[in-house]
């Protein structure tokens, strides 16, 4: 035989609740009005087929007279019935505050309530919170932690944002909570619960609504918090991504500054032994061109218009060292200078144009940049060409990082709607041989992501 359960000798003593005497004399009045409201309604039916029962008039000849009903009688036995009834729902209630006060709860005004409220902010708009509802309120979940016995019965109005579900149909009839999520567009919304009693108005309140309310409130709360915070975590997962990119495109970009700079550089080394006044015309010019490029180098976003600029100002150097040998046409309208533009990508086109074009051939040359927009897909594309008349393709034109970095930076800011396209340029002249030249055309969509 197992013995009692008794409290360690230690625990802290059950804390003793006193409830407040003005909301226990209402509820008990409450309860008792409530209880016998329906009663009244069986005892009025009662009272008006009472008549009925009653012989009021003389009995027929061969028949036997009817016992008539004593209405003192019944009036005693109906008063006496409702004076039961008030009995039983003061003990019903009494012992609900008992059990309250062993809870350490004290009695409030919405434990009294047939009706309660709750009010939660959403941090979704109307329609996502609506769903996120219906999707909550449906499931077997919730009615289980309401005590039914399966899925709570369901009705619901996209169109007014209202949710009804309850034990079972019709609705209105029985305890039933009432949901609405107001329509008012924008980024966050207010939801609005409400559990009502139904025919269960006329039974002794023992904080049922209240409870369903609180229920229904924290499975909504729960699912919200939970939808939030996996926005949240998707949304820092695209931040970190971001900042990866950003950290590979930076380490991409570094390798083309020095790329320039190495050789540029060492051509200044080299017109400096040879002739003093060009070398002081390219180092004024490197100095303008760094003044302009060193705020932009560590950036991933640039116009076409500043991109011209810089390999303009490198072209003019190139020239110093080349002569005769260099000559460049930059033609493109005033308009597309404004458009975004990666950096750091043309400069290496015409560098290869220079180097693996112009450089190698024993004759004068040209390096044309021109510049396009046109609609490709639905979406506005941007062109840039660089043209030169040099030696065309050969082995050593597609080596180093120069083209395979620009092709990987591509792909990390604009996926497949970027291109890179290198081919043969013009055909040959007469008495040139079978010098071609380059044409590479760079190809980014102007409302895609920023450069």
């Amino acid at each position: 035989m197992s013995s009692p359960d008794f409290p360690p000798f230690n625990a802290p003593p059950l804390p003793k609740v006193a409830h407040d005497r003005r909301l226990v004399r209402r509820y008990l009045l409450q309860s008792a009005l409530r209880f016998n409201a329906g009663s009244l309604l069986f005892v009025s039916l009662a009272v008006a087929l009472l008549p009925l029962g009653l012989d009021i008039g003389p009995a027929a000849p061969g028949e036997s007279g009817v016992r008539k009903l004593n209405p003192y009688l019944v009036g005693g036995v109906v008063l006496a019935v409702m004076l039961w009834l008030a009995l039983l729902s003061s003990g019903i209630a009494r012992g609900f505050l008992s059990r309250l006060a062993e809870e350490g709860k004290a009695l409030s005004a919405e434990w009294l309530a047939s009706t309660v409220t709750r009010r939660i902010e959403a941090p979704f708009n109307p329609y996502t919170t609506f769903d996120l509802c219906t999707e909550t309120l449906s499931g077997l979940a919730l009615g289980t932690a309401l005590g039914y016995a399966g899925p709570p019965a369901f009705f619901h109005d996209p169109f007014k944002g209202r949710i009804v579900l309850g034990r079972w149909r019709p609705l209105a009839l029985g305890r039933h909570i009432e949901v609405k999520v107001s329509t008012e567009l924008g980024p966050s919304c207010r939801i609005e619960l409400r559990s009502r009693p139904g025919l269960a108005w006329f039974a002794i309140q023992q904080g049922q609504s209240l409870k369903a309310a609180e229920t229904v409130c924290a499975q909504l709360r729960q699912h919200l918090e939970r939808h939030a915070a996996a926005l949240e975590a998707a949304r820092r997962e695209r931040e970190l991504e971001r900042t990866s990119l950003q950290a590979r495109l930076s380490a991409l970009q570094a390798q083309v500054e020095p790329h320039f700079l190495f050789n540029t550089l060492a051509n200044l080394k080299y017109l400096i032994r040879t002739d003093q006044q060009a070398a002081q015309d390219m180092l004024d010019h490197l100095v303008g061109y760094l003044q302009n490029a060193l705020p932009d180098m560590r950036s991933v976003s640039s116009t076409l218009g500043r991109e011209l600029d810089l390999a303009s100002d490198y072209l003019a150097i190139m020239r110093i060292r080349m002569g005769e040998r260099l000559r460049f046409d930059v033609a493109v309208d005033e308009d597309l200078r404004r458009l975004p533009f990666p950096p750091a990508m043309l400069i290496s086109l015409v560098e290869n144009a220079v180097k693996h074009g112009l450089e190698r051939a024993s004759r004068p040359g040209l390096i044309t940049i021109d510049a396009w927009c046109e609609r490709r897909n639905g979406g506005q594309l941007l062109s840039v060409s660089v043209v030169d008349d040099g030696v065309g393709l050969t082995e050593q034109a597609g080596e180093g990082t120069g083209l395979a970095n620009i092709a990987e930076r591509l792909m990390l800011l604009y996926g497949r709607e970027a291109s890179l396209v290198v081919e043969p340029g013009m055909e040959p002249n007469a008495g040139q041989g079978d010098a071609r030249g380059v044409r590479a055309v760079l190809t980014v969509p102007v409302a895609g992501r920023d450069a």
